[in-house]
């Protein structure tokens, strides 16, 4: 998969830390597939990169997600690496107004 500009909400947190994806791009491998993120801090404006090796799944619904029309999700990527675990979930953004 190339590098595509993500044009809905991505949310990724790396250790704790809460960063919007950019771009991504995944590259498969045997049984799992390696995922690179281009991230920016939505507090401070800086850039950073992550890398997991995570299930094929995980790029199989986000790939889902981004076809979708718009629904009022977020789709939601968490990191652990002190623990090695990689999860995820859509999640209902709030609609301010309600």
């Amino acid at each position: 998969m190339s590098l595509d500009p993500v044009d809905k909400s991505i949310l990724l947190s790396l250790d704790g830390r809460g960063f919007n994806v950019l771009r991504y791009s995944a590259i498969p491998e045997e049984t799992m597939t390696r995922l690179s993120f281009e991230l920016v801090d939505p507090n401070s404006g800086e850039g950073a990169s992550a890398e997991a090796v995570v299930d094929p799944k995980l790029v199989e619904d986000l790939n889902s997600y981004r076809s979708q029309g718009s629904t009022g999700k977020a789709f939601l990527i968490w990191i652990d690496t002190v623990k090695g675990e990689v999860s995820w979930q859509l999640r209902k953004i709030p609609d301010p107004f309600e």
